[in-house]
Order: C-alpha cells, then sequence, then structure tokens
C-alpha cells in the first residue's frame, strides 16, 4: 500500500486551497494553515470531511444574490 495521494484527493486539496486563497482575504498567511485552522485539511496536508463539505456547499450555488435597499 502506498501513502501517495489518489489524483482525485490532490485535485481536492488544490482546490481547498484555492478557495482558502479567495476566503482569507488580506491576511498574510500560508493558506494551507488557513485551512488547517479551518480543519478543512489535516497534519498531513489530506482533505477532511469538513473541507469536502465546504467544497461541496460552495459548489452547490448557482450564483450570488444581492438585495439593494433606498434609505
Amino acid at each position: 500500500m502506498t501513502d501517495e495521494p489518489s489524483a482525485s484527493r490532490r485535485i481536492q486539496r488544490e482546490q481547498i486551497l484555492a478557495k482558502a486563497t479567495l476566503l482569507m482575504g488580506n491576511d498574510n498567511i500560508d493558506p494551507e494553515v488557513f485551512a488547517r485552522q479551518r480543519c478543512w485539511l489535516d497534519e498531513r496536508g489530506a482533505p477532511t470531511k469538513e473541507g469536502l463539505e465546504m467544497l461541496r456547499a460552495l459548489s452547490d450555488q448557482q450564483g450570488t444574490r444581492s438585495v439593494f435597499r433606498p434609505f
């Protein structure tokens, strides 16, 4: 048995890191550290259940909606 992650796990990891980069704003922090702090990646850098749930939730979005209300 090998410790090499599967291609799908590598893709999921890259997707998690991409989302982390978008969500962290201007913080001077490594996206991997940001993702680990939120339990999206484990200590080895592999996607966690929480990370996969976050990807599913964001992929389910059809678009964004904004509401503008006059004052």
